[in-house]
């Protein structure tokens, strides 16, 4: 395949060399001489293990190109890839101007000549970029229309430096967000032979899952320096504690706990929180990543309740008190916390929750819901149909169906998911999920 890649930096240079030594034609595309004569001479502008090899290969070959000019690249081509920088601007916001370059140059050179690539962006760029800035800009410019003859895709890339040649021939997934349904057929087909599961998503999540990875990167790194920091001043050796850690891939290092949803509660993780956070301050050891964790948590629940009050419901139905399914736990239960702040609200409440039975709450528990919420066998209803009455229904565990839920959304009833229930159609009127 012909295939010609704007911005020869650090992403348009490894994937250069990977797509020469697969046996592709490729043109690079950069305004800086510099780096288009070292690729001339088959030469890598940057260093990385393995490449300037492929690269010389490529050059010795035949099938290696560099230009400055964007229409001399385009020639032939069969598909592009975007990779030009997205640096910050000195507010913290990423600069699109490169990319929207980019797309301007290609969409202008497209206008004169008879190729039809498909178009990857593959610069990392918030969510809304590719379709509100890169997807007119080649419009605009070319006089054609995506969809009808050209097809415009976001591909995050996912390359370490040091390790980018087997990141690429390895990866830990390929993404790719498409405009239209199959756009990314030619894109995946280049992959046929590669490992990785394969995503296809819309091009705002696809963008999106780029930071995700990014943002978790930072708070690992975060969180393993703040817990560093307090077991040294405990007199731990971290890097063993860490070894256990980490071994654990049941819950520690899994998809446990990184799903969407709603804030954490129960008897260990805000208690335990506060322990480590009040033995940190006795010993003057900042750990400001931690620090924010109860105030964040915190304000998931404020943020939700004025969800729930920007409707004005008279009634509201609750599906869960406890703070897990299949448990009578409330113990800092953040269902609790929003069951009493609609009731302050002069909000009706009903809640369904099977396993939780007040004649038989013992201890802490009992202690604490009481507190918060002292009329509960009022509150509490006896099956599910009784939540109709309600104007909106917040579901808190996943442990009614879909097609109860499509009941209620048919009967006007607003739903609220926090619990994802599985099943469902998400875009019906009346319909909201939590993060979703």
């Amino acid at each position: 395949m012909n295939i010609s890649i704007f911005g020869m930096g650090y992403v348009g240079v490894v994937g250069a060399g990977c797509l020469l030594r697969d046996g592709h034609r490729v043109t690079g595309v950069d305004p800086a001489a510099l780096k288009i004569e070292a690729l001339l001479q088959g030469d890598s502008p940057i260093n990385e293990p393995g490449l300037s090899e492929m690269l010389a290969a490529g050059k010795a070959s035949g099938r290696l190109r560099a230009t400055t000019d964007p229409r001399e690249g385009l020639v032939g081509c069969e598909m592009v890839w975007i990779c030009v920088g997205t640096p910050s601007r000195p507010d913290g916001s990423l600069s699109r101007d490169a990319v929207e370059a980019a797309a301007r140059q290609i969409g202008t050179a497209l206008g004169d000549l008879k190729a039809r690539p498909l178009i990857a962006l593959r610069s990392t760029s918030l969510p809304g970029t590719t379709r509100q800035c890169v997807i007119p800009a080649i419009e605009q410019t070319s006089g054609l229309r995506v969809g009808r003859d050209l097809r415009v895709v976001f591909h995050p890339e996912f390359l370490r430096e040091g390790s980018a040649v087997p990141d690429f021939d390895d990866p830990p997934k390929i993404v790719v967000g498409e405009a239209h349904a199959g756009d990314a057929d030619p894109l995946l087909e280049l992959y046929a032979r590669y490992p990785g599961l394969r995503f296809r998503l819309s091009l705002e999540e696809a963008e999106m899952v780029k930071f995700c990875d990014n943002l978790f990167h930072a708070v690992k790194v975060t969180f393993a320096n703040e817990v560093g920091l307090l077991a040294k001043s405990l007199g731990v050796d971290a890097r063993r504690v860490a070894n256990v850690f980490c071994a654990d891939t049941k819950l520690n290092i899994s998809a446990k706990y990184l799903r969407p949803g709603f804030s954490f509660g129960g008897s260990c993780l805000p208690k335990d929180l506060r322990a480590i956070l009040r033995e940190a301050a006795l010993r003057s050891v900042r750990v400001p990543m931690l620090e924010a964790t109860l105030s964040s948590n915190a304000q998931q629940i404020d943020a939700f309740v004025a969800r729930v009050l920007a409707h004005r419901p008279r009634a509201v139905g609750m599906v869960g008190l406890a703070f897990k399914p299949d448990t009578d736990d409330m113990r800092e239960s953040p269902y609790v916390t929003v069951a009493k702040r609609l009731i302050g609200e002069g909000i009706k409440l009903r809640i369904y929750d099977p396993g939780v039975r007040p004649a038989e709450l013992i201890g802490r528990n009992r202690e604490l819901v009481q507190a918060a919420l002292g009329h509960l066998e009022e509150l509490l209803v006896p099956t599910v149909e009784e939540l109709r009455s309600c104007e909106l229904i917040i579901i808190n565990h996943a442990t009614v169906s879909a097609s109860v839920v499509r009941s209620w959304l048919g009967a006007g009833i607003r739903v609220m998911d926090i619990a994802s229930i599985p099943g469902l159609d998400r875009t019906p009127p009346g319909y909201e999920g939590v993060a979703w």
